[in-house]
């Protein structure tokens, strides 16, 4: 029952927020901007947002590496975009992650390890992501000039800072246990001490610390870049400094698990971080569904590689169910 009414209440909450930002908006005025994209750039976007997936993908590599575990990159790189369609078109339980962790342990055979690689494979974009949003805050003052939003991103970076301090602390890992116990979180106090341990395994990997960090910086300023791109081409007054302010808001907001991918929700955000720099909802809600749908485009072959990956498991039932007859 209960894994039945999570996923409708994550669509309830988008279709809802989704159906709130398209009442405040001139949809006709929306579709004519819309339409200035040419076939051309949506080509360079997808081109340009595939290679900061591959530049994950190679991230995750690195990151295996101190657990003595090699993973070849087309199997990273395919399972990167099959989770990405699962992120997007599927409100379950079975999020991306879960099916990164399955495609690396068919490969490595240690499902600890596959987890973990996942986990650090995003806590080092976490630490990057948590340093720019911090490094931000200046700018944060000189072009925003709303103290709302100045307490959302100080909010988010002490949220981001204080995940992070958690996870690679066992001394405050053990104060909080007993809390976690009490809330019936004992299995994920184990699985947070368990992945300190493999922490600090890569940790003493010092090249695998400063590749991972050096890459996880150019994909956030790459993403930062590709939003920027797009407002850009269609015509949206929004400078590359604000969005280096609003993208990790945006970023760390939607990962809350309480929509559809982020839809709705991001639309909202968008709405209101851009009425603080005096743009209309009509720019908000442009930039958020292009980049949504452009997202979608992208995704739509990892459920290609899904169909695939599920095809060629069949076939190897087969043979092995006629092996087993002959």
């Amino acid at each position: 029952m209960k894994s039945k009414l999570i996923p409708l209440l994550k669509i309830t909450v988008s279709v809802g927020l989704l159906i709130f930002a398209l009442m405040q908006v001139d949809l006709e005025q929306t579709w004519i901007q819309f339409r200035q994209l040419s076939p051309v750039f949506v080509l360079i976007a997808l081109i340009y947002y595939t290679i900061l997936q591959w530049l994950s993908s190679w991230r995750w590599q690195i990151v295996l590496h101190p657990t003595e575990h090699f993973v070849p990159m087309h199997v990273l790189f395919t399972s990167y975009l099959a989770g990405m369609f699962l992120n997007t078109f599927l409100p379950g339980s079975l999020g991306g992650d879960v099916y990164r962790v399955y495609r690396v342990t068919q490969v490595t055979k240690d499902s600890q390890v596959a987890l973990v690689s996942v986990f650090l494979e995003r806590f080092s974009g976490l630490a990057v992501l948590s340093a720019i949003a911090a490094l931000s805050l200046p700018l944060t003052f000189n072009l925003v000039d709303s103290w709302d939003v100045i307490l959302l991103c100080v909010s988010i970076v002490a949220a981001l800072v204080g995940g992070l301090i958690l996870i690679m602390s066992p001394q405050l890992l053990h104060w909080v246990e007993p809390w976690l116990v009490k809330l019936r979180l004992g299995s994920l106090a184990e699985r947070l001490a368990k992945i300190q341990r493999l922490l600090l395994q890569f940790v003493q990997d010092q090249r695998a610390v400063v590749s991972s960090v050096i890459l996880s910086l150019i994909i956030h300023l790459g993403i930062v870049h590709y939003h920027y791109l797009i407002a850009e081409q269609l015509q949206l007054p929004v400078s590359f400094w604000q969005l280096l302010v609003f993208v990790p808001i945006v970023a760390v907001v939607t990962v809350l698990p309480i929509s559809v991918g982020g839809l709705g929700v991001k639309e909202g955000l968008w709405i209101y971080l851009f009425a603080r720099i005096g743009l209309s909802p009509e720019q908000a809600v442009l930039l958020s569904l292009t980049v949504t749908w452009l997202g979608w485009l992208l995704s739509l072959a990892g459920g290609g590689l899904l169909l695939l990956d599920e095809s060629r498991e069949q076939m190897a039932t087969m043979q092995e169910e006629l092996k087993i007859e002959n």
